[in-house]
């Protein structure tokens, strides 16, 4: 099943928008906008290229909130994947077209939402030719069950005017990945109208916003799902904190009869077994260990699949949307069965760490030494590679890092300057230098560095599948000076530093 999100580019995006009570047509003409963004779409295999730009289009809604926003007014939500990495952002209505200059408040990829607000001179003359901005007025997603109907208007494809879909009734509530960020939540699945454009925009039930739409299924019609507006809420005091937010790396295995009697638990015995943690990662810190059977959490029994039964959606949900309620720093208490024995382990949430292949929203880690050209692997880059990143979508994408904050280096370029005439074959993983294992872009560029000051004339790279390359540490300024030159590049490292 291939997500897609729900904004207006080619054979990818579309998505439906939601309203309740009878409202004047005026009305939500002003409160439900369409979002025009110019973004950066950087080259994430060859990241030193000029990048491109392209224009998104899809809508947002007026809210207001005093308490994280106090006093702020033309406040805007919207996807983080319709503003990532913006250039420029206007936004419309259905009434008068014109367009009004908005700027980018705050962002949270992981939960793709992103705050939005109307630059001062712009908020006047919108509110002088549409009137003063009612906002929307957020309802409680949590309240929402099974058959709930929801409505929805917002900007598709097709026309400029505002859309109203047809009613949709809510088909499934669950944890699953979102398909911008990589990244599971809690998602509402459902029978909406998908149409190109609606990405962003408000999801109602009796007249009370109850999420934000997103993505849908590419194959599939009146199928989409939306972010529900209580996960915004939790996550709206975190857009400039985000490291609070509780991303815990790991791998469990549901139990089944045989694994139970192995573990010497009874039949009516539930939990799952933790098959992998980070060493030193976030559950580990907590107090968590491989093999551990983890069967309750914050005293939600947790059955042989991982669901537990979660009261506030009065249904069962998978135990993961525990943590995902949390912030670093939050109480949980969590019992495991270790060796026969139960434990107890009652602490703060400890920060997670990033995946081994990471989706990544900024620029992305690269550097150019001696005629070759480093990138971090990152799922942008295997998507930018297209087949030929299939290989290293099957190899590394789910797979765990075995130290904290390791990452897979590639050689994505070997310039004609390094003197190699077939370079396919070494457009790998970097695996070691000089026989030590590489940890990171930011390790091997600084190994290399540490070296080329000791006076050092070479060092060797080994490569997948037991190549050697190695890098001229003599000759490697004038090398980078003539790939530099040749080649219009502007940084021959990731501007500003690596980020982490």
């Amino acid at each position: 099943m291939k997500l897609r999100l729900l904004l207006l580019v080619p054979a990818v995006l579309c998505c439906t928008l939601v309203w309740g009570r009878d409202q004047p047509a005026a009305r939500i003409e002003t409160q439900v906008v369409r979002v025009l963004s110019t973004n950066k779409a950087g080259y994430y295999h060859k990241p030193w290229k000029t990048p491109n730009f392209t224009t998104m289009q899809a809508s947002g809604f007026f809210f207001k909130d005093e308490k994280n926003f106090p006093g702020r007014e033309g406040l805007i939500l919207t996807n983080a994947h319709v503003v990532s990495q913006t250039q420029s952002i206007k936004i419309s209505n259905g009434l008068e077209k014109r367009h009004y200059d908005a700027k980018l408040v705050g962002i949270c990829n992981s939960a793709d939402f992103a705050v939005l607000q109307l630059e001062p001179e712009s908020l006047k003359i919108y509110e002088r030719l549409n009137g003063k901005i009612v906002p929307l007025e957020m309802g409680d997603s949590d309240a929402l069950r099974l058959g709930d109907k929801v409505l929805g208007w917002g900007y598709p494809l097709g026309g400029e005017s505002i859309s109203k879909s047809e009613q949709g009734e809510i088909s499934r509530i669950e944890v699953n990945r979102y398909a911008y960020s990589q990244e599971s939540w809690l998602v509402y699945q459902a029978s909406l109208q998908q149409n190109r454009g609606n990405s962003g925009g408000p999801v109602l039930k009796d007249g009370l916003v109850v999420g934000v739409a997103f993505q849908g299924i590419r194959q599939s019609d009146r199928i989409n799902y939306f972010i529900p507006i209580n996960l915004v809420k939790s996550l709206m005091p975190v857009l400039d904190k985000q490291e609070q937010i509780v991303q815990w790396r790991y791998v469990v295995q549901h139990m089944f009869p045989r694994l139970k009697e192995y573990y010497n638990l009874s039949p009516d015995q539930g939990g799952v077994l933790l098959d992998y943690i980070i060493p030193d990662g976030g559950p580990y810190k907590f107090g968590l260990r491989e093999k551990d059977i983890i069967f309750e959490i914050d005293g939600h029994p947790i059955d042989n699949f991982g669901d537990i039964f979660f009261k506030p959606l009065d249904q069962k949900i998978y135990f993961a949307e525990v943590l995902n309620r949390k912030k670093v720093g939050d109480p949980l208490t969590i019992k495991v069965i270790r060796d026969g024995k139960t434990v107890e382990l009652s602490a703060k949430v400890t920060p997670g760490l990033p995946r081994l292949v990471s989706k990544v929203f900024d620029d992305a880690n690269y550097f150019i030494f001696g005629g070759v050209g480093f990138v971090e692997l990152t799922f942008n880059c295997i998507t930018n590679l297209g087949k030929s990143g299939d290989t290293f979508k099957e190899k590394y994408l789910n797979e765990f890092p075995e130290r904290p904050y390791e990452k897979i280096v590639i050689i994505s370029e070997i310039f004609p300057e390094y003197g190699l005439t077939k370079t396919e074959p070494f457009l790998k993983r970097v695996e070691r230098i000089n026989g030590e294992k590489v940890l990171n872009i930011e390790h091997l560029y600084a190994t290399i560095q540490a070296e080329k000051q000791q006076g050092k004339k070479r060092t060797l790279l080994e490569i997948s599948r037991n190549l050697r390359l190695p890098l001229d540490l003599e000759q490697a300024d004038e090398l980078d000076r003539q790939v530099k030159a040749k080649y219009g590049i502007l940084y021959m490292k990731t501007e500003g530093g690596f980020r982490k």
